[in-house]
């Protein structure tokens, strides 16, 4: 029997970071992820374990380059859809193969796993099959957002959490999502001091639902973070926070209406630009913020964001998510890996217990 890894043992830097990855998830599966993986063991940048439908991988590994030495096929236990874009066939699919890439965490095979599977699916099956960090309520789902340039960062981004579409009922949870979302921005984003909000209805501490009142409170006095307070929704965009905590049904709506409203105004661009000379003379002048604009437009491709409060490191990506969407993911998990975010986390979580 194989010796289960805890997260310090996982974070431990010394070893080449190995890489599972749900060849079943996302519109453009396989042919997205298999490209992804295959380049990733051509650079030698990860060990990668694809887990599917053999025959099928074989055959679309077979049309390109890649180091079999560092790619290793597993069986997922199902075949992939006959029909592309066959959504019911593609998750009843990842319901057999996500545990197999799962157990391979467990096992202590692969350091992380990377799913653009339904994320109800992959909430679902990471609770029955992966530990949580002791003491942690809720797992808490992280998504990357587009904001206004801010003085130290190098990307216009902040952390939203919890965007997993559950009701988050308890200030308890909101509170372990401010910490786990402090401590993924300092051991990844490299912040010393992550500033956090709370996404409410007002800046005043009396403002928004009952848990939100009483985790502005605690958030207020807890010692090590830096609360800066109440934020709207409005003002979301406007960078005024590293990670902003909110509840899992509020913060879903807001990322999907985020990832809308990016795409209307490209398209709307693109649109303006085929149409009028005058448009398209106006757009040059604007050039600067119209490359701002694509760049902000493009957070679907920075390879997703982890479920924090797990034991173990796990991916995910948007459900139309491409190949650089998966590359970028390869390099987060090189990065969540050798950074130690495990550990970081778990550190957090315990601090906020206090003495047992």
């Amino acid at each position: 029997m194989r010796r289960k890894r805890t997260a310090e043992q996982q974070a431990v830097p010394h070893s080449r970071t190995t890489i599972v990855f749900d060849s079943y998830g996302g519109l453009q599966a396989p042919g997205a992820i298999v490209r992804a993986a295959a380049r990733a063991s051509r650079e030698g940048a990860a060990q990668v374990l694809l887990v599917g439908d053999v025959a099928a991988l074989q055959d679309q590994l077979g049309l390109m380059p890649y180091d079999p030495m560092r790619l290793r096929l597993i069986p997922g236990g199902a075949a992939f859809p006959r029909r592309p874009g066959d959504t019911l066939a593609q998750a009843q699919a990842a319901r057999v193969g996500l545990p197999v890439a799962l157990q391979l965490l467990v096992e202590g095979e692969a350091h992380a796993l990377v799913t653009a599977s339904p994320a109800d699916l992959v909430r679902e099956l990471v609770m029955k099959h992966l530990p949580l960090v002791p003491g942690c309520v809720a797992p808490a789902a992280a998504a990357v957002v587009p904001t206004m340039p801010r003085s130290g960062q190098d990307e216009p981004l902040a952390l939203l959490l919890d965007v997993s579409g559950q009701r988050t009922v308890s200030a308890d949870e909101l509170v372990q999502f401010a910490v786990l979302g402090a401590a993924y921005a300092r051991a990844i984003s490299g912040l010393a001091e992550p500033s956090v909000a709370l996404l409410s209805t007002g800046p005043g501490p009396q403002d928004g639902p009952p848990e939100v009142v009483e985790a502005h409170q605690r958030l207020r006095g807890l010692p090590g973070l830096r609360f800066v307070g109440n934020i709207r929704a409005t003002e979301l965009s406007r960078g005024l926070a590293d990670v902003v905590v909110t509840d899992g049904l509020v913060g879903h709506t807001v990322h999907g209406l985020l990832e809308g409203l990016a795409d209307m105004t490209v398209e709307a661009a693109r649109y303006a630009w085929k149409t009028k000379m005058t448009w398209r003379v106006g757009l040059r002048l604007l050039s600067q913020g119209v490359g701002m604009l694509r760049k902000v437009s493009e957070f679907k491709d920075y390879g997703g964001a982890p479920l924090l409060g797990l034991q173990h490191l796990v991916l995910v990506a948007n459900p139309d998510a491409g190949e650089m969407a998966f590359e970028n993911a390869v390099k987060l998990a090189i990065t969540c890996h050798r950074k130690g975010l495990l550990a970081e986390t778990s550190r957090s979580l315990a601090a906020l217990r206090g003495p047992v």
